[in-house]
Formats: structure tokens, C-alpha cells, sequence
């Protein structure tokens, strides 16, 4: 009898520890699409994010860092804040942050000069994105990573 109860007890343990619900009090943030690579003067970066919240709090706002990765001008910037619309409470919520190239992409980093070039040409800034989404309760998701955005100077 003991091992029977023993057995049962095993069961339903195992049960209710593979049936977790799939969301965290921290936010999770997955990238869904990029609207490009590349990005020339005067145009902008779409992001668009997919953000999973146990509580569904997540409308304080998102971090995007941008780091230069040039080998000349290795650069890392502080975090610029994004303030997301209140909603209703959800668990599953889409972001689009749209980084225009004046202000969210090139603003505080210094052009680096191509020498020898006529007309003083700039070279093309490489970019990783640090994204961290952060809820009422203050708190913050994992870092996401976009890598190697292109940014025309």
C-alpha cells in the first residue's frame, strides 16, 4: 500500500511540475521581424518584438543600447528609454519601436572619417542592439541581441 502511495504521489509531482505555465514574472522579449540591415541616411529601423509577461504589467518601457562595433570607434551608449502605451493587462503583447536615423540611430556617435577619401566620406557604422523591456514591478527581461545593423554615414 505505502508503495502505491508512493508511486501516486510521484506521478502527480511529476504531473504539476511539467504542466508550469510557460510565462515568467520576468518579461521575455523574441524578436518577430526586422525591416532591414541596412539603413541609409534619413531612414528609419522597425523593430518589431513579441513580449511574454506572467502579470501582463509590461507597459513601463523598453531599453534599446547602441554599441558601435567599428574597430576605430568602438562605442557603447547609454541606454535610451522607449515608453510603452498603457493596455490592457495581457500576457502576450507586440512592440514595434521604429529608430529613426537622426535620433535613434546615429544621435551622440561621432562620424569616423574614410582618409584619402575626396569630399571627406564617412565609413558605414555597425551596430549591435541591447533591447530590455521592463514591467510595473521594475521587473526587466533579458537582453535581446540584434547584431549588425549597417548604418550608412
Amino acid at each position: 500500500m505505502k508503495s502505491k502511495l508512493l508511486i501516486f504521489t510521484i506521478l502527480v509531482s511529476l504531473f504539476f511540475a511539467c504542466s508550469k505555465d510557460k510565462f515568467q514574472t520576468k518579461p521575455q522579449l523574441k524578436l518577430k521581424s526586422l525591416s532591414t540591415n541596412v539603413v541609409a541616411p534619413a531612414g528609419n529601423l522597425r523593430v518589431l518584438l513579441e513580449c511574454t509577461d506572467k502579470e501582463g504589467d509590461v507597459d513601463d518601457s523598453i531599453l534599446v543600447v547602441r554599441q558601435r562595433l567599428n574597430k576605430k570607434g568602438l562605442l557603447t551608449l547609454p541606454p535610451s528609454p522607449y515608453k510603452i502605451p498603457e493596455f490592457p493587462n495581457t500576457s502576450t503583447a507586440e512592440f514595434e519601436i521604429t529608430l529613426n536615423y537622426q535620433f535613434g540611430l546615429v544621435f551622440g556617435i561621432p562620424p569616423i572619417r574614410i582618409p584619402g577619401t575626396i569630399g571627406n566620406l564617412n565609413e558605414p557604422d555597425t551596430l549591435n542592439l541591447k533591447i530590455v523591456a521592463r514591467d510595473k514591478a521594475g521587473n526587466k527581461s533579458d537582453t535581446l541581441l540584434i547584431s549588425n545593423i549597417v548604418v550608412i554615414r
